[in-house]
This record gives structure tokens, sequence and C-alpha cells, in this order.
């Protein structure tokens, strides 16, 4: 009876080995519709398809299946690769979505990565530990990020263009970027477009109000949930250049008071500054002063004051004169010299800004040769005018620069 069951149990695997749908060869590879011998542990409508990885169950364990590769494949004969796991999809029909990998992952309270890659760990060669490409011709994205977790294949964004990367969402980056930064600006884009007025605005005096500072960053830390409980991780890397340098900037609470538009609240409460925003204000700024420059020049003055073009810049017929402030511009102190004849009975030194309004006045008592010296810290950087004033009577003005 034995002999009768193995016979037949031999005979029904001599017929699977000889069939088209499954071979198991005398080294153990095994073959599902293959012609000729499989040539790996599984391989799978060969030849020509053969997948030389081994597939293993892992028992009880976390990974539930996992792919592990043994040798040498080659896909495309140049160059050959070692792959942990090969996926690829192709449908003709239009109406269909081709995936060819996908990952999801779901944690509750814990940790959860949907595709988790690391490159190698040595130091030549190229090590990636996602790679992602698209084809010149073809609309679309080598890697794609987008925060819509509900989203499905079918669901993703359109993306007019070729990009090696493109991100629908917040985009969070701890170092640095190499490349150049550019920001869509086509007017096809915008709506509600209205131009920044030169007259009466106040974007000038807003600009010269805030303050830049320097600064280093500093460590921000994440409670993270491990087997031993509650720990905090650090978010920036200490060793790394952005960590150790100086930056410039502003505070983003204080740019909001004024440009609220220019500053962004994130998920985690904290503000973030639009730099790039800043910039048509700081062209505006640049054309007012421009403007106030060009008002001068023509030998018109702000209301109050007499043309400086219309003072002789030596001495006048009552002998008062006044000289221009050296240095200029200046940053820490400069000094105004003047000479007042000794028949004057009042004399002052007037600073006023731009707008016409006076900011400091200097009693000189003094006649004859003398001097006042002007504190830089005592003003914001800017363009300012002052005036010699006698008896009542302006005498003089004249240009100082005060820099940061």
């Amino acid at each position: 009876m034995k002999k009768v069951i193995l016979s037949q149990v031999l005979v029904v695997c001599f017929a699977l080995s000889t069939t088209a749908q499954l071979k198991v060869a005398s080294n153990g590879n095994v073959g599902i519709k293959v012609t000729g011998t499989p040539s790996s542990t599984l391989t799978i409508n060969g030849p020509g398809k053969s997948i030389s990885e081994a597939f293993i169950l892992a028992d009880g364990k976390a990974e539930g299946l996992a792919v592990y590769r043994s040798g040498l494949v080659n896909l495309q004969n140049n160059p050959p690769f070692h792959y942990g796991i090969v996926a690829s999809c192709d449908i003709a029909s239009g109406s269909l979505i081709s995936v060819g990998l996908q990952g999801s992952a779901y944690g509750s309270g814990g940790k959860a990565v949907g595709v988790y890659g690391i490159g190698g760990n040595t130091s030549s060669g190229y090590n990636l530990g996602v790679l992602g490409g698209i084809a010149s011709n073809a609309l679309g994205a080598g890697i794609c990020g987008f925060t819509n977790t509900n989203s499905q294949p079918g669901t993703m964004p359109y993306i007019n263009g070729i990009y090696a990367g493109y991100f629908a969402g917040n985009v969070a980056v701890t170092g640095t970027i190499n490349g150049v930064v550019i920001s869509s600006s086509d007017i096809r884009y915008k709506q509600d477009i209205v131009e920044l007025e030169t007259k009466d605005s106040k974007i000038l005096k807003n600009i010269l109000s805030l303050n830049p500072i320097e600064y280093k960053l500093k460590q921000q830390y994440q409670e993270v949930k491990t087997n031993d409980g509650i720990t905090k991780e650090p978010q920036l890397d200490e060793n790394s250049q952005v960590f150790q340098k100086k930056h410039f900037g502003l505070i983003a609470q204080d740019l909001q008071k004024l440009y609220p538009d220019l500053v962004y609240e994130e998920d985690n409460g904290y503000l973030s500054i639009n730099y790039t925003g800043l910039i048509p204000l700081l062209i505006q700024s640049i054309k007012e002063l421009n403007a106030k420059v060009e008002y001068l020049e023509t030998g018109l003055t702000v209301p109050g004051l007499r043309a400086a073009t219309d003072i002789s810049n030596t001495q006048t017929e009552q002998g008062a004169t006044l000289y221009q402030n050296t240095p200029n511009p200046f940053s820490e102190t400069t000094h105004i010299k003047f000479y007042i004849p000794s028949s004057v009975k009042n004399a002052y030194l007037c600073i006023y800004n731009l707008q016409g309004n006076q900011i400091k006045q200097f009693n000189i008592a003094q006649r004859g040769n003398g001097f006042q010296e002007i504190s830089g810290r005592e003003f914001a950087a800017g363009i300012y005018l002052y005036a010699l004033i006698v008896d009542g009577k302006e005498m003089d003005v004249k240009r100082m620069i005060l820099t940061e």
C-alpha cells in the first residue's frame, strides 16, 4: 500500500514538473509559468522575468512579509543592481491608475511611516534613501508629497509640469537648501491686484521702524513615546552649520504688528515670516526715498524749510554760516560746524525728518566758529535735514545721512 501511494506522489510531482504551470528543479528552485529550468529560488513568468529574491514570511514579527535579496539581478543589463523589492505596473488604459508600490502606516500615539528608505553606509559611490524619477516627456514628479492623509492615488494633485519633487502642502526643512529658490509670480495666478502707492505712503516709515537682529538657533525638543516611557529628542542637528552659524532676520511678533499678512502661524503655534514678501516693500520704500531726494534736488524742501539751493553755502549777508556735517554719512557721531557773528542775539541748530517735523533743537550760545556733535544713537537710520536759525530767520539747510 505504501509503495502505491509513493508511486502516485512521484507521478504527480513529475507531472507538475513537466508542465508550464509549476516546476520544481532538482536544486529546489521553483518556477511558476516558466519555460525552461527556474534559475532562482522563485521564478514567475520566466524566462526574462526572473525574480531572484527569496520571499520569507516572518512568523510573529512586525515585518509581516520581508523580501531579501541574494545575489545580483540584471534587469536591463547595464548596470547590474541589487534590489530589495522590485515592483512595477503598466496599464495601457488612461482611465486606470498604475501604482508600482504603495505603503501606508497607522499609529496610535506612536510613530507611523508609510514608506521607509535608508541609503547605504559607505562613503564611496551614491547612496539614496528614496529614489524617484519622471520621464522628460511626461507631466508629473519623481517624488510627490501631499498632506491629505486620506487621499488615494486616484485623488493625487494634478501636476502641470515636470519636477523632480512636488509638494502640495507645507514643507519643513531643518537643514540648508541648495539651489535657486523661485516663487510663482505670473499675473495669471493673481487677483485683486492693487499697486503700492508712493504718495502719502507709510511703507518707508514702517520699514525704518523694523529692528533687524542677529541670533543663533535654539534647540527644540519633541516628546517621543518609547518602551521605557516618554523621552525628549532634539529636532536640530547641533553639529550642522545651520545650528552653529549666526543668522540675521526679524522678530515675527514685531513684523506682525505692521504687516500681519507676512507672518504665518504654524501648527505648533510658532510664527514664521515670508521674507520674500518683504522685497516689494523694500523696493517701494526705496522709491519713496528716491522721490524725496528728487524733490529736494529740484530746489524744493519739505514744508516749513527753505530750499538749500536758494541759500549760499558761504557766509550770508548777516555773516552766519552753516557747513556740511562730517563725516557724512555717519553711523555713530558726526560734527556740524558753523559760524555765528557776535551781533546775533539768538541762534539755533534744528534737526528735521523728511516729513518736515522737527525732532531736535540745539541752542547755540557761543559766537564765532563752533560745532555741534550729533550722536547717531539718538535717531533711527535714515536721511535728515538740519537748519541754522538766526534771530528767527532760516539761514541755511543741509542734509545728513545716518546709517546702521
